[in-house]
């Protein structure tokens, strides 16, 4: 197990300033089709109120069949609508002031919505009639593009492989499916604070304005909580009128742990004839999928010959830290794991199965191995006796064939999971290997990958989840990922075909906050006719791609999890001998060796990233799990092969992330490298701006000194969800993004630019233009990659190389807030900023000359400065 670089740690980086940020300038052009609109008013008034009157015809036709058939009752005075809006110009929460709720907000403008207590639409009728006759308050109409029949519903919220069934259902058929129901109502966000005291207002009629909003916010968040519960009741009621039944439920209610700010989730098992029924007329749903199928694993195919072993694990400190393997159980009495596992606390959520949470899957296991690469990231010592870095706890939600009870919502046990070892064992680091069987869905967060956001943004927890694998070959009929070997055999070269929306990352992975993992090569491998499909440090021919939802990059990072290998026949065999696979722990419950390179996945790609996060949190245990994924990030680099010319930069993007970490950077730095990181915990609000600031010794930035500085920059927070909406802009309640400093821009420049109150002195140095990031801020002409933007995600990491003479004596960098769904001002979200200069010639010494830079400005580093300068 590698040492930590003691001599040369990371230092706390100086925040200068703080305030109101700069408001961003700038507006778009008009849609042309909202431009139409306008001037075409009596034609598309006419078109929106015949499909209103089309509409409010049905919806009573639909009433009077369902009282003749007996059907379950529908609430009232909520009608089912889809509507497709300027996705640009339309604020889809101004919908509420045309008497409609929006349910879910989807892509390219479409929304599901229900009338709010308006039946007939009359408020809708009268703006329309507004437009038409031109008078004031009618012009955003033109803005809403179409209304839609309610028959169009299943494609909007059935997941694709139930859409692919729906004309087949029968109304005999038996489902069991997930359902996502919205229940925020007309009040999505509270009204504006009363942020400045108006001129001539006295301060108490000022602080009478901000205590009556502060009851109106208080009174929203009752209505929110009523809402839920009022839909809860009719939900059941719903779908008890169809004999079916919600799993999990708990007094006759359904769990807080599937319920979010703005929806609740929850597995039911319906008729087909409730099923269509609660698709096109239950008002408030707004997904309804089949449950995960997970990643058929791939199973062991050779055994190695390891030889004798006589190797010992030592437990762990008492005080080290925990990581939850949620898997299918672990083999807790196997001699190389033995030692580190908190058996105490071993659970197991398998129905029927409760009593034990050892790894029945045959083939060795699965959680048996995802445990020991926690442990042994590269390779398995074979003498000696080493200290665990970590206590491994065992979780067991997999049962024998390695499949997720249809029982078990992954919303419910993630939350009893998080909750008994969070608050009973304090244990961070949670690492979930299991994902589902086709790619994510990018419309909006599924209810798995959301309850891990929620859970992530409401406790300091960290999970580590797999990017999910493709099948090497075969597949279920009706299912959208194809194997390894139908993309071959549809001459689909590898890496290409990694870049299919079929080899989309697979659910959980394209959670927010959470952390995901690809895999890459550990060798080439070749023996005629045989050879392996990728080569050393490559995508593996396996390993799910992204981009992820909303275009974040996802997987953030890799790891080494194998390959496949074939031979010359067409289409090929596919094989996986032990030459390209990672070494990992055997389980012996049913024989073979304890130990064999016979498996690949991302399932054990991921938990050697564990084994990061768990060296971080044994060294910085008072710091927050958004900092051990910003060092984890920080760390990480693209291979070699990624700097040739010919190579795709956004396929690599895709397919790699940000690239391999490397534990010796995220614990410390090297005489030409330094890492400056914030300490505790740092929270900012919407519009506002923290400036920090590294000063830089004037040898570094010497004209007559032509030096190539690598600079990297990752910044990590996290927000409250809401699965209903169909951006990051609008899934979280704070969004934020960082700036820094321009080519020779003084630093007194920088503030002017980003805080909002702050005037540069008339001599200051404004900046000559941009450093020429890798990903860039915008996905457009911002970086040298096209297509991408490192603002989509929690998580942004970004790097260039500078010369040296571009560098001011401080560079400069802002976190920026910006409102998401959240207008309360009060609402702030907590980040980590880290901040790395490295010198590209390795005998350049910065790391001593930057420490002594901040000392002369009084900032604290980590330990204590004389042994850092003087080490």
């Amino acid at each position: 197990m590698v040492e930590s670089s003691q001599g040369f740690p990371h230092i706390t980086l100086r925040l200068t300033r703080q305030g109101s940020a700069v408001p961003p300038t700038g507006g778009g052009k008009k849609n042309p089709i909202t431009v139409v609109n306008l001037g075409n008013r009596q034609g598309h008034g006419s078109k929106l109120k015949g499909s209103v009157e089309s509409l409010i015809f049905d919806w009573q036709d639909t009433q009077e069949k369902r009282e003749q058939e007996g059907k379950p009752l529908l609430p009232e005075k909520s009608k089912p609508i889809i509507l497709k809006i300027d996705p640009i110009a339309f604020d889809v929460e101004d919908l509420r002031k045309y008497g409609i709720e929006v349910i879910a907000e989807l892509e390219d403008g479409y929304i599901i919505g229900a009338s709010a207590n308006d039946p007939e639409l009359s408020k809708l009728q009268t703006k329309i009639e507004q437009f038409i006759k031109a008078e004031r308050g009618g012009n955003k109409i033109a803005e809403i593009w179409e209304i839609l029949n309610g028959t169009r519903r299943p494609e909007y919220i059935l997941s694709p492989e139930l859409l692919n069934e729906w004309e087949q259902i029968t109304d005999d058929n038996i489902f069991i499916v997930d359902v996502g129901i919205s229940c925020i109502g007309t009040k999505s966000q509270f009204s504006d604070y009363p942020a400045e005291q108006k001129p001539n207002e006295t301060d108490e009629r000022y602080t009478r304005r901000v205590s009556e909003w502060i009851n109106k916010r208080d009174s929203t968040y009752q209505q929110w909580d009523d809402i839920k519960l009022e839909r809860e009741d009719d939900f059941t009621d719903f779908v008890q009128g169809y004999q079916g039944e919600i799993f999990n439920i708990i007094d006759g209610h359904i769990p807080n742990s599937a319920q979010l700010p703005d929806s609740f989730s929850c597995r039911i098992e319906i008729s087909g004839k409730g099923l269509k029924d609660l698709v096109l007329n239950f008002p408030y749903v707004f997904d309804v999928s089949l449950p995960d199928d997970i990643t058929e694993f791939v199973k062991s195919e050779t055994l190695s010959d390891v030889g004798n072993i006589d190797f010992q694990l030592e437990p762990p400190e008492s005080n080290a830290p925990n990581v939850c393997v949620i898997d299918s159980g672990i083999q807790e009495s196997h001699f190389l794991l033995k030692a580190a596992i908190d058996s105490q606390s071993s659970r197991s959520w398998v129905p029927g199965e409760t009593h034990t949470a050892a790894d029945y899957y045959g083939n060795g296991g699965h959680g048996t191995r995802v445990a020991g690469a926690v442990l042994y990231p590269r390779t398995i010592p074979r003498s000696g006796k080493e200290k665990s870095i970590c206590w491994i706890q065992n979780a067991r939600v997999l049962d024998a064939n390695c499949e997720l009870p249809k029982q078990l919502f992954p919303p419910n046990f993630l939350s009893e999971i998080v909750k008994i070892y969070y608050e009973q064992t304090k244990t961070r680091i949670f690492n979930h290997c299991i994902a589902g069987s086709v790619p994510c869905r990018t419309q909006y967060m599924s209810s798995w990958a959301a309850t891990i956001d929620n859970l992530t943004w409401t406790k300091d927890i960290l999970f580590i989840v797999a990017a999910g694998n493709l099948p090497s070959e075969g597949r279920k009929i009706g299912f959208t990922r194809l194997s390894v070997k139908e993309h071959l055999a549809a001459n689909r070269p590898y890496p290409d075909y990694l870049l299919e929306d079929s080899c989309r990352i697979a659910n959980p992975a394209q959670s927010f906050q959470a952390l995901t993992v690809g895999s890459i090569a550990l060798s080439y491998y070749h023996q005629f006719p045989y050879s392996s499909i990728s080569q050393k440090d490559k995508p593996s021919a396996f390993s799910c791609s992204g981009l992820g939802i909303w275009k974040t990059i996802k997987p953030e990072v890799v790891e080494y999890g194998g390959d496949f290998v074939i031979d010359e026949g067409t289409p090929p065999n596919i094989t996986y001998p032990q030459n390209v696979c990672p070494e990992l722990v055997r389980s012996t419950l049913n024989g073979g060796p304890a130990l064999a390179a016979d498996n690949v996945g991302t399932s054990f790609a991921a938990p050697k990233v564990s084994h990061i996060a768990a060296r971080l949190a044994a060294e910085l245990p008072n710091e927050s799990c958004l900092l051990y994924r910003a060092l984890i990030v920080q760390s990480a680099r693209w291979p070699e092969w990624t700097s040739a010319d010919d190579v795709n930069k956004l396929h690599v993007i895709r397919q790699i992330g940000y690239g391999l970490p490397n534990v010796d950077r995220a614990l410390g730095n090297a005489p030409n490298r330094i890492t400056l990181m914030t300490t505790g915990e740092r929270r900012i609000v919407a519009k506002q701006a923290h400036v920090y600031q590294v000063k830089l010794p004037e040898q570094l930035r010497s004209q007559g000194e032509l030096l190539e500085i690598l600079l990297e920059v990752t910044l990590s927070y996290k927000a409250q969800p809401r699965r209903t909406r169909r951006n990051r802009r609008k899934y979280l309640s704070t969004w934020l993004d960082w700036e820094c400093s321009k080519k020779g821009e003084d630093p007194e420049r920088f503030l002017e630019r980003i805080l909002k109150e702050y005037d540069a002195p008339e001599d200051a140095e404004r900046g000559d233009k941009g450093f020429k990031w890798t990903v860039g801020k915008r996905s457009k002409n911002h970086g040298k990659i096209e297509g991408v933007s490192r603002s989509a995600g929690t998580l942004q990491k970004d790097w260039t190389v500078v010369n040296s003479f571009e560098l001011t004596e401080a560079f400069s960098i802002a976190v920026v807030g910006h409102e998401g769904w959240n207008n309360d001002p009060e609402a702030s979200v907590p980040y980590s900023l880290v901040v790395s200069f490295e010198a590209i010639q390795a005998d350049i010494p910065i790391y001593t000359s930057i420490v002594e830079a901040q000392v002369a400005t009084e900032i604290q580093p980590l330990i204590e400065v004389q042994s850092i300068v003087g080490s």
